[in-house]
């Protein structure tokens, strides 16, 4: 009977002992980056590496202070949001020598502030076909000020200018040329000849 009694008790101790080892805990401040306020009422994740699996989430208290304990090893990401603030993310582990872990002050950027900054850059249609038309821009293609409208046409694609200024597309000759809408040759597309 004091044998049974016996492992008993060290069993659980073991396994309080192996449970006190097992806890480990985050904490730190959720703060906007301009203004220096603390933000309260922020939601803090605690998510799983590796299937981005909730393990457990708070919210911020007065000063924007979170404190989450309770936590296990292994490798974790935590994921910080507020209502118009980009959302924080940041991989930790914590393990048997890191068994906490102090963000201190996490910084969140208002997303108006960054949608700021954008700057969007594109290049230009170099060409657009609607219906049996098709459109090419010359701002899209280099050439040179003053340049002739030959020297254009020899850079678009599948267009050709022969000796005597007879435009052909894709091997057929070309009955009308427009610029901005209107006829550029008139009735006879070919340019002059060179002299």
């Amino acid at each position: 009977m004091k044998l049974v009694i016996l492992l008993l008790l060290s069993l659980v101790l073991c396994t309080f002992s192996s449970s006190a080892q097992s806890t480990y805990s985050i904490k730190g401040a959720i703060v906007d980056t301009s203004s220096n306020a603390k933000l309260v009422n922020a939601s803090v994740l605690v998510l799983n590496a590796k299937d981005s699996i909730m393990r457990t989430f708070i919210r911020t208290g007065p000063g924007g202070i979170f404190n989450i304990e309770g936590l296990k090893k292994g490798k974790l990401i935590l994921l910080v949001t507020y209502p118009g603030y980009a959302d924080y993310v940041e991989h930790f582990t914590l393990d048997s020598t890191k068994t906490t872990r102090d963000f201190g002050k996490i910084n969140l950027f208002l997303k108006a502030k960054l949608l700021a900054d954008v700057i969007v850059k594109g290049t230009r249609a170099a060409i657009k076909i609607k219906g049996d038309t098709t459109e090419f821009d010359p701002r899209a293609y280099s050439i040179q000020p003053n340049a002739k409208v030959e020297d254009l046409l020899k850079q678009l694609p599948g267009i050709q200018v022969d000796k005597d200024g007879k435009i052909t597309a894709q091997g057929q000759t070309i009955s009308k040329v427009l610029v901005d809408g209107e006829e550029f040759f008139g009735t006879t597309p070919p340019l002059l000849p060179k002299t």
